[in-house]
């Protein structure tokens, strides 16, 4: 079988009551071009996994299962996942998402594929919590609204996109992820972002669902050392000037961040935003 143009990768646990929105939002997408979906199942305790073995019978030429068998953690069964695909582009999101627009992955190659200069694109989404009540003023709108194109200077410091909504060139060597650092999107968009740029399309493609894993927002501030770490193993003669100047402005970000959460020193804080690139 011919290595696909795009793989869908997508990752869940215990998610009985969204995993079909998930799957059908795949199914729906409207492409002229092959891809594939791969669905990691870190040892799902509900009916998810009956659920994934019904839908890889109906698409066995589209669908591939990634079934732990044991509960690895959410990290060992994200690296499994990303490290699957072999197709030119990679769209990610997570089971308890789903996609709303049947033209998604059309509209975010056609851009990467006329635009070589990006490695990642993604939009909008519909934030909703658990209730399904819809959050208009979620994280990350503001920035995206204003700046459509961003860097590894703004990756290095926020959360740049939605997984839920990414759609990005598969280039990175996923064994440069630090297990460590919970926010492993941050990471992904840093490695992008350092080979090229980010694309943000003002279109709703998903539904991202508040409160049902663990909040972006809840890790965000945490990990600090870590995160200084993996800041530190990026440094590369193969960068540029200001590309290294900014991973070491971004260590010294966290490690301030890291100095105040030990010693309790809020000016340390105001030291690191200082620092940090803002748009």
């Amino acid at each position: 079988m011919p290595t696909p143009l795009l793989s869908v990768c997508l990752i869940t646990y215990n998610h009985e009551n969204y995993i079909r929105q998930a799957v059908e939002g795949v199914l729906m997408q409207q492409v002229n071009f092959d891809w594939e979906l791969i669905i990691a199942d870190d040892f799902s305790t509900d009916g998810t996994r009956t659920i994934l073995k019904e839908y890889q019978q109906k698409f066995p030429d589209r669908i591939r299962l990634i079934l732990q068998q044991k509960n690895v953690g959410a990290a060992q069964n994200w690296f499994d996942l990303m490290k699957t695909p072999k197709s030119k582009y990679i769209a990610y999101f997570e089971g308890d998402d789903h996609w709303i627009d049947a033209t998604k992955l059309q509209k975010q190659v056609d851009f990467l594929e006329q635009n070589p200069d990006f490695t990642l694109c993604h939009s909008d989404v519909q934030a909703i919590d658990i209730h399904g009540n819809t959050n208009e003023n979620h994280s990350m709108k503001y920035w995206n609204a204003h700046h459509s194109v961003l860097d590894y200077r703004f990756a290095i410091f926020s959360p740049i996109a939605f997984s839920c909504t990414s759609v990005f060139r598969n280039v990175v060597a996923f064994d440069k992820l630090s297990k460590n650092v919970k926010a492993g999107d941050w990471m992904l968009w840093i490695l992008l972002t350092l080979q090229g740029k980010a694309k943000y399309l003002d279109e709703k493609f998903s539904i991202y669902r508040q409160g049902s894993g663990v909040s972006g927002q809840s890790i965000w501030y945490k990990d600090f050392h870590h995160r200084s770490l993996f800041l530190l193993q990026q440094f590369s003669l193969k960068n540029t000037f200001d590309q290294n100047r900014w991973l070491a402005k971004g260590i010294s970000y966290y490690t301030l961040f890291h100095a105040a959460k030990i010693f309790r020193v809020r000016k340390l804080i105001y030291l690191a935003e200082k620092i940090k690139f803002v748009p």
